[in-house]
């Protein structure tokens, strides 16, 4: 058996018990932060234009800036679908640990 599909099985089988065998599989959430660094916090938001809803279901998630490439970029609000019905939108947000500013991406909970 090749190196490549040993890892590939065990691959396979780590992800298997992570998703079938977790004791908490409906309420599973990843949550990481992006270091900003010491800079200090993002420049005040944009005014954002929110238009009417395509549908009911859709949620508008705000504008937001997000650190890229060694500063703040801008990104305008949007409506998205939640990815699984009673879906709630939690949005980003910075915090700051030790003198350093991250980046906690907004994500679906449920």
């Amino acid at each position: 058996m090749k190196i490549t599909s040993l890892r590939t099985t065990a691959l396979a089988c780590a992800a298997f018990a992570i998703l079938f065998i977790s004791p908490n599989q409906a309420s599973a959430s990843v949550a990481f932060d992006i270091r900003v660094g010491p800079g200090g916090p993002p420049p005040p938001p944009h005014a954002d234009y929110r238009w009417d809803r395509p549908h009911r279901s859709a949620v508008w998630i705000a504008g937001h800036y997000e650190w890229q490439h060694g500063r703040y970029v801008w990104f305008d609000g949007y409506y998205e679908y939640p990815p699984h019905p009673g879906g709630v939108w939690v949005p980003g947000r910075y915090v700051v640990r030790g003198g350093a500013y991250f980046y906690r991406p907004g994500h679906w909970e449920y």
